[in-house]
């Protein structure tokens, strides 16, 4: 049955494998992105996604050229990384602008139309292992991403009565463009001697992870669901992960992270 899918974020990585994948299948997507193209089911949306008043007047326009949305995948993200202490505090709140309150929008301005939806709407927020385990060098992406949860995990139940699902997929290394374009801070100082070292390891990792191809199907497959948890991995690896994190004491976990990272 073909849908009305918004995605934003839709231009590269994940977001764009994902609106591709949700076309192919039919579906009519709408993706949101300060740069983008339209395609066969693809209608593209030029929206800084920093801004509420741009992201209120795009799900207008959705809302009254489609009349309803069937799902929202907010996918749209952005990194820095580096020290705490060194890091500019418009660029931290810019990672929240992007990460979070981005979020918060989409969702607050979609809802009217979501709840059009003649079967239960699905909203799946693209969070992170990074909001189960706070990563050092990377604090606000952290921030932002348990703040991701903590938002998925209200709505499960506050949207319940509407028949709207809400889940949060919690990727771990995926391999985009996210890695080069990443601000980092720290590099040329000897004050905080793990930055080098944790930023190469963050890369490496990032950079042999999964497909964006692979996060696309396993969005589609949630999106498809009859029903839905709260809370998903992709991968047994990161599912393993995400369990640890739950029977570690905080302390141990915490221990972990820091000698991976640090």
């Amino acid at each position: 049955m073909k849908k009305i899918i918004v995605v934003t974020g839709g231009s590269s990585g994940i977001g764009r494998a994902t609106v591709q994948r949700l076309a192919g299948e039919g579906h009519q997507v709408y993706e949101l992105s300060r740069s983008g193209v339209d395609g066969p089911n693809i209608r593209h949306l030029t929206v800084d996604l920093a801004e509420e008043e741009q992201i209120a007047a795009a799900f207008q326009r959705i809302g009254q050229e489609a009349g309803h949305i069937d799902a929202l995948v907010n996918n749209a993200g952005m990194g820095i990384f580096g020290p705490v202490e060194l890091t500019a505090s418009s660029d931290a709140r810019y990672q929240l602008d992007i990460d979070f309150f981005a979020v918060f929008f989409c969702i607050k301005y979609a809802l009217p139309w979501l709840r059009k939806a003649e079967k239960g709407a699905r909203i799946i927020n693209i969070s992170s292992l990074a909001g189960i385990y706070a990563i050092p060098y990377q604090s606000f992406y952290s921030v932002a991403k348990f703040g991701v949860n903590a938002l998925t995990l209200a709505l499960s139940t506050e949207l319940r009565d509407f028949g709207i699902s809400v889940a949060a997929l919690m990727p771990g290394d995926v391999k985009t463009g996210f890695t080069a374009s990443r601000r980092t801070y720290g590099q040329d100082t000897a004050l905080y001697t793990g930055v080098e070292k944790s930023l190469a390891g963050a890369a490496r990792d990032e950079q042999t992870g999964k497909s964006p191809e692979a996060l696309a199907a396993r969005i589609a497959q949630l999106i498809g669901k009859k029903k839905l948890k709260p809370l998903y991995s992709c991968g047994f690896k990161f599912q393993f992960f995400i369990f640890l994190g739950r029977i570690l004491p905080t302390a141990v976990a915490n221990a972990i992270v820091r000698k991976m990272y640090s």
